[in-house]
């Protein structure tokens, strides 16, 4: 599943995805790491919501007029781990079959959940394996030991 923050494009494998959530609430937690822009009750349960901007080492928070109703959010799972990532545009399924030709190499300090990148309709869309996206993301909450 593709899907646009910022002007960033990412994809995702769709077998990692629970749901799609419009017009979320978001409720900042104080002492919450960087990376985490708060937490969202979505059919009954709290379901922690990730910036990817700062999980690759982007900058700052989102250039959204409210960033306390976000415009939608994918939420992820992996195991027993679930967690969100806030999509501007989601573009829906699309087949990604390895990089075709020459591509540049991926940056050697970016984090072991960008898998690849490739070009789709004239953008560059960053791979992410969501798996360890989620891990990640609960190592730097301090919900699993690093």
């Amino acid at each position: 599943m593709v899907l646009r923050l910022g002007q960033r494009w990412f994809a995702v494998d769709v077998k990692a995805i629970v749901e799609v959530a419009l017009q979320s609430q978001v409720t900042r937690v104080p002492t919450a790491p960087s990376h985490i822009l708060g937490v969202a009750t979505l059919r009954g349960r709290l379901v922690t919501v990730v910036g990817l901007e700062q999980m690759i080492g982007g900058v700052g928070m989102l250039p959204l007029e409210n960033p306390a109703t976000l415009p939608r959010l994918l939420v992820l799972r992996d195991g027993a781990y679930e967690m969100a990532v806030v999509a501007e545009e989601i573009h829906g399924m699309v087949e990604y079959g390895g990089a075709a030709g020459p591509q540049p190499a991926r940056a050697a300090d970016a984090p072991d959940f960008v898998r690849d990148e490739f070009d789709w309709q004239g953008n560059r869309v960053t791979l992410l394996d969501a798996s360890l996206l989620v891990a990640a993301a609960a190592r730097l909450a301090g919900v699993v030991p690093p």
